[in-house]
């Protein structure tokens, strides 16, 4: 069962504790240290940096809006998302600063990010679609199978198919990626030996599995 009915948690996954605060405070330190800065984007978007690396453990290392992690797959299969594309504002020093504020911005896998580069997201779904307060959880959900699927509040809504459909969120790879998060928590707290062996050799097959499945769909 997902932790707290979140659809991007598993048994064993933290769940998202303050992330508007932990922002707030990531776009402190960067603002200190680099006064002149008015893109924060352009200071937590590197990969190699120590403010992407924060940004990213904000979100416990996890896609905001599929839940795959960081670990299981590569750092090169997630980058920083606009939450409100950069489309939404106007092409402008001024409009690029705003579109680059912390608080627009998130932590996502490669295919979540691109995917959803063409949408542009409008009340009330700002607030419905929010990653950092838990509100997108009460948008979409795990089934018995464990592909995310859209609450059935809002099979009909267009605008939500259309979201879900851009995200790929019914993918097999999402499903795959949920699995292997489940198998790699059981492995940590794992004490027989015999077990952790099997469920190590199992996560290396699924990972297999869903890397090979990635390539050939042409989903990361």
């Amino acid at each position: 069962m997902a932790r707290d009915n979140d659809y991007r948690n598993t048994t064993y996954c933290p769940v998202l504790d303050k992330v508007e605060e932990q922002k707030n405070a990531l776009e402190k330190e960067i603002k200190l240290a680099f006064p002149r800065t008015k893109i924060i984007y352009n200071k937590v978007k590197e990969r190699n940096s120590e403010y992407h690396k924060k940004f990213a453990k904000i979100y416990n290392n996890k896609c905001a809006y599929c839940g795959a992690m960081w670990g299981l797959l590569p750092v090169e299969s997630f980058e920083v998302d606009h939450f409100f594309n950069e489309a939404s504002f106007p092409d402008t020093t001024a409009g690029r600063t705003e579109a680059g504020r912390m608080i627009n911005l998130a932590w996502a896998c490669i295919s979540c990010n691109r995917g959803k580069r063409g949408i542009t997201i409008k009340p009330p779904y700002d607030d419905l679609l929010n990653v950092d307060n838990g509100n997108i959880a009460t948008v979409f959900k795990r089934d018995e199978d464990y592909y995310i699927q859209i609450c059935d509040t809002y099979q009909d809504d267009e605008f939500v198919q259309q979201f879900y459909d851009a995200l790929h969120l019914g993918y097999e790879t999402r499903r795959l990626d949920y699995l292997g998060l489940q198998i790699e928590g059981k492995y940590q707290v794992e004490k027989d030996e015999e077990c952790k062996r099997k469920l190590g050799e199992t996560l290396r097959i699924l990972l297999k599995k869903r890397n090979r499945m990635a390539v050939t769909g042409g989903i990361q």
